[in-house]
């Protein structure tokens, strides 16, 4: 029995299986393995070989606890009072375990860093205080460069439509919690490139993959509560920042995830400066503000499924 069940688990490793399904179907296999390991300890109890018996039936119940622990862990999202897994953990010199660590959370750690690219701020570093946010419309002809540059984005390797690496259970879970919803590209993904050209009085935005591929995505209409004329006669304005948003998505339904799609969009902010202010001087930005951008599935909207020694110590 035993050697079926390792033969089992050995062919196992042949297929490639998300991380939490192949838990769950090792905890069933090692529920039969100690059923079997029971039915020894009874067997020598029975004919009275004390010392196999006892020694089988201590075996029998120390690894039913741990299945049990297993069950709970892979099985559902509760929490056991009695597990003292971190305790052992700790003691054998083992590291914190994080939420990416969590095969609740399937391969999404090694499926959301697949592709990350690191890109500078195509514009420069610019203070919070003096951006405003852009309307940007857009016709059918940008609309459809707004695709092509998704499409072109996605080839590259730049922009990945995984939904961050989450299962379908873990994103069910969080859209219980969150009424919004949660897109395949995330809240909002920077672009690796952008710029803001003025082509006679209309001021239009130009984004891709670079310079030479960027297409027209939309033409900008007003800058906070100004219109652009009337903007660009008061300030000197640049490009800050450009997102892209919208696509495909999931919500949470009845029993299960619901799939939509919106169309995607472009999000900037315009940098200003009073055209009749004096040079400022040098301020000293945030850290946040001088490091690297780092294109990733944003993480303020990704469910993180609570590690076990999380649970343990809430």
């Amino acid at each position: 029995m035993l050697s079926l069940l390792d033969m089992l688990n050995h062919y196992l490793g042949f297929f490639n299986m998300n991380v939490k399904l192949k838990n769950r179907v090792y905890t069933i296999l090692g529920i039969l393995g100690d059923i079997y390991i029971g039915y020894l300890a009874f067997h020598f109890l029975r004919l009275q070989v004390w010392g196999r018996g006892l020694l089988f039936m201590l075996l029998f119940f120390v690894l039913a606890y741990f299945l049990t622990l297993n069950v709970i862990y892979y099985f559902t999202t509760k929490t056991a009072k009695f597990d003292i897994s971190p305790k052992i953990e700790k003691m054998l010199g083992g590291k914190a375990a994080s939420a990416s660590d969590d095969p609740m959370l399937g391969s999404g750690k090694a499926n959301a860093t697949a592709g990350r690219t690191r890109v500078m701020p195509a514009a420069g570093l610019f203070n919070q205080d003096k951006l405003l946010p852009a309307k940007v419309t857009v016709d059918e002809l940008t609309q459809q460069n707004i695709n092509e540059m998704v499409t072109n984005l996605v080839a590259s390797g730049y922009l990945s439509l995984n939904y961050g690496g989450l299962s379908d259970e873990a994103i069910y879970r969080h859209a219980h919690a969150n009424p919004e919803p949660f897109y395949a590209i995330g809240e909002a993904t920077p672009l690796p490139f952008y710029e803001m050209r003025q082509e006679g009085d209309h001021l239009y935005v130009y984004a891709g993959k670079n310079a030479i591929d960027s297409l027209n995505v939309g033409e900008i209409s007003s800058i906070g509560l100004m219109q652009v004329q009337d903007a660009q006669n008061q300030y000197q304005l640049v490009l800050a920042n450009a997102y892209l948003t919208g696509g495909p998505y999931k919500v949470a339904g009845r029993s299960g995830v619901m799939a939509g799609n919106n169309p995607y969009s472009v999000a900037v902010q315009v940098a200003y400066r009073d055209k009749n202010a004096p040079q400022e001087k040098p301020t000293r930005l945030t850290q946040a503000q001088t490091q690297t951008q780092t294109v990733t599935q944003p993480t303020s909207r990704e469910p993180q499924a609570p590690s076990r020694r999380a649970r343990h110590q809430r």
